[in-house]
């Protein structure tokens, strides 16, 4: 038997809870109205991070952060799609409220309408404190709607991430052991066959869970359990459980999944107006053909400040940007005198090209996700690492002359060149000996940045009306826009006619020295 003292508190409880409910529009209300604010600023934040991750994000993980952003995409959309409904019909009930209290009840004949009107009404809509119950019920539904439809999308979004973590690691195992790719083959045959069968059990509201017959339900059993844990579905299937009980919530759950299909797949509808009109967004398949014909704004840092500028308002916090694609102008008009400044940006393929030149270029930092503290992110490579202990070698050694200690192994050179020092010269010879390698250093990293610097140059061929640029001025650039390394170059114009020129920039194929591709093709013109 239960403690009187354990019933109590739960009927206490059960009583809070009823007080509550009746009251938790004025919660609905505020949360809805908080989170529609916060959803609609955080549109530009979700905007730029494909933006963010094309320039930071190295191939290894590009693809990951993509999937989180398409998920944070969706989600945003769910919410702001729903809880701007909840709001209005929210409002709109409150708005009801507000009538009944001034006129009360549908007095139908005062209304002096037709028997059949009459009736018709009557049946439709009944009394006014029945419409008032009816939109009670869907503000309140659509609210805990929302939230079960972004677990739905969250438990979708785990399962298939749970999948690509596993695969991960087995193409990692199958590239360093030689193991088959028929085992993650069948793992993913396994995988997604069983997962649709839960999910076929949930599109049937449990049809599956309701089998009697012992060995099946087992089985079935620990197949859910698996599933339940990969896609988190646990964490909300009381809300779940609870929607589907009851005939009214669970017609809305049948329209929850085509209702999200439809409510994504409608993000991909836009309305072409000029369709003969060669387009010059970044991705077209014949870009590098039209660039010579059209000016885009997103190749010359000028307009693309100018479009910032007529799709942002001035007092702003937050700027939507685009990042830059292969190559950029500082602007679309030179006049006579001025140089062309070309950035060139610095992608992955001029990453391995550089690596794949030659062992002896050394990166400077590490790829992929590093941290602050745990990780050393900084590489040495053997030439500074060789200057540098033979710095203290130098320092150890001339130390052992003029000290006079174990000579056997020190060279005659290093004998003849410290004896007649005293023991007093011994600082002053080491910071001389510090400081003539500490130069050595500085000039073997100054070597070493312009070797890359070169090669990336090389990696480019940019010619100019089909005529190749022979001088160009490169240094490393950070560009402003969205903080794109690269490469920013000055050509000199002044033997360019006036009028329109064509700037091609050329990539070096892999595997050959002298083989280059059109990567990308811009306009410019210079004016007097």
């Amino acid at each position: 038997m239960e403690p009187s003292g354990s019933t109590n508190k739960k009927s206490f409880f059960s009583e809070w809870l009823e007080k509550l409910q009746q009251e938790s529009w004025q919660l609905e209300l505020l949360i809805s109205g908080l989170a529609l604010f916060g959803i609609w600023e955080s549109r530009t934040v979700l905007s730029s991070m494909d933006y963010y991750v094309d320039v930071f994000a190295t191939n290894d993980y590009r693809g990951w952060l993509r999937f989180f952003i398409s998920f944070f995409k969706a989600a945003w959309l769910i919410f702001m799609i729903n809880l701007l409904i909840h709001i209005i019909i929210r409002g709109f009930w409150i708005g009801a409220i507000g009538l009944r209290y001034v006129s009360g009840d549908i007095d139908f004949d005062q209304l002096n309408y037709s028997p059949t009107f009459t009736n018709y009404f009557k049946r439709k809509i009944g009394s006014f404190d029945d419409y008032i119950e009816r939109l009670e019920k869907i503000s309140s539904v659509i609210f805990s709607f929302t939230f079960l439809m972004f677990f739905m999308l969250l438990s979708f979004s785990t399962f298939n991430l749970f999948f690509g973590v596993i695969a991960s690691i087995l193409t990692k195992i199958n590239s360093e052991s030689g193991t088959s790719e028929i085992v993650l083959g069948l793992f993913g045959i396994l995988y997604y066959v069983m997962g649709f069968i839960v999910l076929i059990d949930f599109l049937a509201l449990g049809a599956l869970k309701k089998i009697k017959e012992p060995t099946v339900s087992r089985i079935y059993f620990w197949i859910y359990r698996f599933y339940s844990l990969v896609s988190l579905s646990f964490f909300y299937r009381p809300l779940l459980l609870n929607f589907i009980d009851n005939r009214f919530t669970r017609r809305l759950f049948y329209i929850g999944i085509p209702y999200i299909i439809i409510l994504l797949g409608s993000i991909g509808f836009y309305f072409e107006r000029y369709p003969a009109f060669p387009s010059v967004e970044h991705g077209t398949s014949y870009l590098t053909e039209v660039n010579r014909h059209a000016v885009s704004w997103q190749f010359y840092d000028d307009l693309r400040e100018a479009h910032l500028n007529t799709f942002t308002s001035p007092n702003s916090s937050t700027v939507q940007k685009v990042k830059i694609h292969d190559l950029s102008l500082s602007k679309y008009e030179y006049h006579d005198g001025e140089e062309l400044k070309l950035f060139i940006m610095y992608d992955e393929g001029d990453e391995s090209y550089i690596a794949g030149l030659d062992e002896s270029i050394y990166p400077f930092r590490k790829s992929g996700i590093r941290h602050k503290v745990f990780f050393k992110n900084e590489i040495k490579d053997e030439g500074q690492a060789a200057l540098e202990e033979e710095k203290v070698k130098q320092s150890a050694l001339m130390r052992r002359v003029i000290n006079k200690r174990d000579l056997s192994e020190v060279p005659d050179s290093i004998i003849a060149k410290y004896q007649d020092y005293e023991k007093d010269d011994i600082e002053r010879l080491k910071d001389q000996i510090y400081d003539e390698y500490n130069a050595k250093i500085r000039e073997y990293i100054e070597n070493r940045i312009s070797t890359i610097k070169n090669e990336l140059i090389n990696a480019h061929q940019i010619k100019i009306d089909d005529e190749e640029v022979e001088k160009m001025d490169c240094t490393f650039y950070i560009h402003p826009n969205m903080h794109e390394r690269g490469l920013l170059c000055h050509i000199s114009i002044d033997s360019l006619s006036f009028g329109s020129h064509t700037l091609t920039q050329y990539k070096q194929e892999k595997d050959c020295d002298t083989c280059y591709y059109i990567d990308q093709r811009v306009l410019f013109r210079k004016i007097k």
